[in-house]
Order: C-alpha cells, then sequence, then structure tokens
C-alpha cells in the first residue's frame, strides 16, 4: 500500500473539497483537514489532504476502498508511513480495545499503545517478553516496522512473538492471517512498513512478568570493551535486558555505558555472578532495584515526537566498533542527548523468523545501531 504521490482528482479546490467531503460523510470517525491537524501529520515534502481517525475497522475498510477507487494515496500515520503526499493520513488510535486476553496472548486493536497494554496484562502478571524503550508507541506501528528491544538477543522481535494479525489490504478486503494462514500476507505486513497492507489488530504472545527488576548501569573506558562484554552477556550470561547506549563527551572523547537488568524471580541476584568477568570501569558503576512497571515506564508512557525521529542501521558484528567509532565521530550534544543516546542492541538473526526485517547474513550476532535526530528538519 504505496503512499507514492498521486494527486487527487480535480484541479480546482472546490472540486477537491467536494471529493473529500464525500469520503467525511461515509464516516463513523472524525474527518479533518483543519491546518493545525494536517501540520501534525506532515513532514517538510508530504503533507496530507485529511486526516481520518477512523472509529473502527469499518472506517478503515471504508477509507481505503475510497482512496483506491480516486486514486488518492492512504497510509497509517504510526505503520511506518507516517506522511503522504496529498492523500488521506489515518490515525489509529481509535483502534484500541482489548479484545481478548489469555494466559499466553492478548489480542488488542492496532492504534492501542503498549503502555496501555501493559495496564492490562500485568495485573495478571503477564507481559510480552519483548518492548520498545518508549511504551507510547502503537502496537500496529513497532509491528509494521519490526519492534526492536533490549531482550531481542534472547526472543527475536515484537514481529517474531506474533501469532495473528487482522489487515486490510489495498483493495480494502479484511483478512486474518498468521504462520498458518495467508502466510504471505502475514510475512509481508509484519515488518513491511505498510506497503502491503494496514494492521488493524494483532494478538501477541505473553510470558510470566516479574515483579521485580535489578538494574546494572556500567560504564565503559572504550567502545571495544563494551562491545565485547554486550557480546559475552548476551551469549552467555542470564541477563534478560541488554542496551549499549554512547553520549558524546567532553572533546572528542565519548561516554559509554552498558545497561543490563536481571528480572527478580525468587530473590534478588548475586551482583559478584552478574559482574564477574566484565571489563568495565570498577567505582562508577551503579546498581539499582526497581518495580518491573517502573522500569518498563522509565521513559514516560506517552509519545514524544523526538523520540521516534532516528535511523536504524544493522551492521555486522565484527564490524560494529569500526561503523560506531564513525558515527560517534560525527554526532554531538546537539544532536543527542542523555534522554535519547546512541543505543546498541544485540540481534541473533537465528531468532529472527519473519523475511521483511532485513539483517547482514555473512554472521549470526549481528547490532542495531539507532540514532536519533532531534531536530526536526
Amino acid at each position: 500500500m504505496s503512499s507514492a504521490h498521486v494527486p487527487l482528482p480535480g484541479t480546482q479546490p472546490s472540486e477537491r473539497g467536494n471529493l473529500l467531503r464525500g469520503l467525511a460523510s461515509q464516516l463513523r470517525g472524525t474527518f479533518t483537514t483543519t491546518p493545525e491537524a494536517l501540520d501534525s501529520a506532515s513532514d517538510i515534502r508530504n503533507r496530507p489532504a485529511a486526516v481520518v481517525r477512523p472509529q473502527d475497522v469499518e472506517d478503515v475498510i471504508t477509507v481505503v476502498r475510497f482512496c483506491r477507487e480516486h486514486g488518492i494515496p492512504v497510509a497509517a500515520r504510526d505503520q511506518g508511513q507516517s506522511q503522504v503526499a496529498e492523500g488521506i493520513a489515518l490515525e489509529l488510535s481509535g483502534l484500541a480495545a482489548v479484545h481478548e486476553l489469555e494466559e499466553d496472548r492478548v489480542t488488542v486493536g492496532a492504534g492501542i499503545l503498549w503502555s496501555a497494554v501493559l495496564d492490562h496484562t500485568l495485573p495478571h502478571r503477564r507481559t510480552p517478553p519483548v518492548l520498545t524503550d518508549h511504551l507510547g508507541l502503537s502496537v500496529g506501528g513497532t509491528l509494521s516496522t519490526g519492534g526492536v528491544g533490549g531482550s531481542t538477543f534472547r526472543y527475536g522481535l515484537q514481529i517474531d512473538n506474533t501469532y495473528e494479525v487482522q489487515v486490510v489490504t489495498g483493495e480494502g478486503e479484511l483478512l486474518t492471517c498468521s504462520r498458518w494462514r495467508n502466510r504471505d500476507l502475514f510475512g509481508a505486513v509484519l515488518g513491511g512498513l505498510g506497503q502491503s497492507g494496514l494492521i488493524v489488530r494483532a494478538t501477541v504472545r505473553l510470558v510470566p512478568a516479574p515483579s521485580h527488576v535489578r538494574v546494572y548501569t556500567l560504564p565503559y573506558a572504550n567502545l571495544a570493551d563494551q562491545l565485547s562484554d554486550h557480546l559475552a552477556v548476551a551469549n552467555n550470561r542470564g541477563a534478560d535486558h541488554i542496551t549499549g547506549l554512547a553520549l558524546p563527551g567532553a572533546g572528542s572523547q565519548c561516554n559509554y555505558h552498558l545497561q543490563m537488568v536481571s528480572y527478580v524471580t525468587v530473590e534478588r541476584p548475586a551482583d559478584d555472578r552478574v559482574l564477574s568477568g566484565l571489563n568495565f570501569q570498577p567505582g562508577r558503576d551503579a546498581a539499582v532495584d526497581s518495580t518491573y512497571r517502573d522500569w518498563l515506564l522509565r521513559t514516560g508512557s506517552q509519545p514524544d515526537k523526538l523520540a521516534v525521529r532516528r535511523r536504524d542501521v544493522v551492521v555486522p558484528a565484527s564490524e560494529t566498533q569500526a561503523f560506531a567509532t564513525e558515527v560517534m565521530a560525527e554526532v554531538s550534544p546537539a544532536e543527542v542527548d542523555h534522554r535519547f543516546p546512541v543505543v546498541l542492541y544485540a540481534l541473533d538473526r537465528r531468532k529472527l523468523t519473519l523475511p521483511l526485517f532485513r539483517v547482514p547474513d555473512q554472521e549470526d550476532t549481528c547490532f542495531l545501531l539507532r540514532i536519533p535526530q532531534l531536530s526536526n528538519s
């Protein structure tokens, strides 16, 4: 479902207005063309003609069929193509219901935020195995891009932990797909950036949730030591969540940290066992206890426009040090800050089960570098 530029039919503003009003009259949800709404759904190059907030899946089908009939581009704002030139931007926050909650899975609307999913699952001591750092993102949005988190080294991506999705295709057809039903479409929409259809409902895996966590923040003198320990922890140790963090420091120096999280089940993990053999700088490390929920919400539960402006690059493990060194030489405190550092996630290619999240195939282990862009340019 491409958002390539296709001008609205009619060259006169009045003709365009009449066409759009015709769509608005068919919807139960909201339809707006106010400058404020269009600005919020725009970037430098692309500005939509209207923003629609569907009330239900039937509204999504209506919009897609209308746009197909009239040659108008359409894209969901939170499913990989958030800007669409002279077309319809779909704001799916109205599709935020929890439809079914079972011990090993939860079925939700694509517009629900992950923070709201946890509001329903944590009282039952259940959690998705992979969560992104920012929980103010929608389920449909992260499933359309892949969904990387600090536990991806163990469980794969969020899309690898998805059982089933409902999709509105480019023809306006509502289909249910999984690894066993409409499997080609399943593989095309998960990590597909909205190109093959719009996810409107998803069933995702749940696992037991801990009540508390032990969070270790470890400083490093250089990137080589940090990457070495990152790989060692991912391959051989019992950490449940690992992220590498890099920030510009004074002059040409950089600050490197490793954040490791161990889930507390019966008793708190022994620090000396967890940290034994690691090459961090002693005396500057920290270890704190937190509830699982508070730790998950460490970056807040609401979306931050700055947080989602980023570049993600996947590099083989053997090439990560050289590449990351180049990246850090080019960024400055004006481009990243303590809230949004350059983040490194370890990926195990063998745990990535769907075709459209592509990683280098010459090594089993690679790193995803998330490079934030704090300017609005």
